[in-house]
């Protein structure tokens, strides 16, 4: 499933970076510059949170733009409830709010590789391809243990 990119759109160039990385390691990924639905849609919050609800992973990009975000927190809030994998992305040295370090907060590029690789043996991606697959090969079986993996690689606890 997707991984839905969260970000201010003053944070659009990092965005897309982020977007061309997870793409060529052949993950799917939405960012909200693509989709011609939410462009013309008079609802955003239904697009939105339909959009959430299509994806298995979100990677809030966090900058010190985002602390004027409204649809930040709002999207990690949905993908909360939904039970989504969630981590942060800092593009620059901004404190994130305390509510964030329950999730893995990511900001170097090596941190992004790791990401892939938990991305590429996390149950929810493996149900898609085969159930095979996901009996045999999966690591991560839950948005914990994933949150958990992802920031032990990471170096937080």
């Amino acid at each position: 499933m997707p991984v839905f990119l969260s970000h201010r759109k003053a944070d659009k160039a990092s965005a897309l970076k982020i977007y061309a990385y997870l793409e060529a390691n052949k993950i799917k990924c939405y960012i909200d510059e693509f989709d011609e639905v939410l462009q013309r849609s008079k609802n955003i919050t239904d697009v939105i949170m339909s959009r959430i609800g299509d994806c298995s992973h979100l990677m809030a990009i966090m900058s010190h733009n985002t602390s004027g975000s409204w649809w930040v927190p709002f999207e990690v809030g949905v993908a909360s409830e939904a039970d989504r994998r969630i981590c942060s992305y800092k593009i620059d040295g901004v404190s994130l709010p305390e509510y964030l370090d329950i999730w893995p907060i990511m900001n170097r590029p090596e941190h992004l590789a790791e990401f892939v690789r938990l991305y590429n043996n996390d149950s929810s991606v493996l149900l898609e391809k085969s159930e095979s697959l996901r009996a045999s090969y999966a690591s991560v079986k839950s948005s914990g243990d994933f949150h958990r993996m992802l920031k032990s690689a990471t170096g937080q606890r």
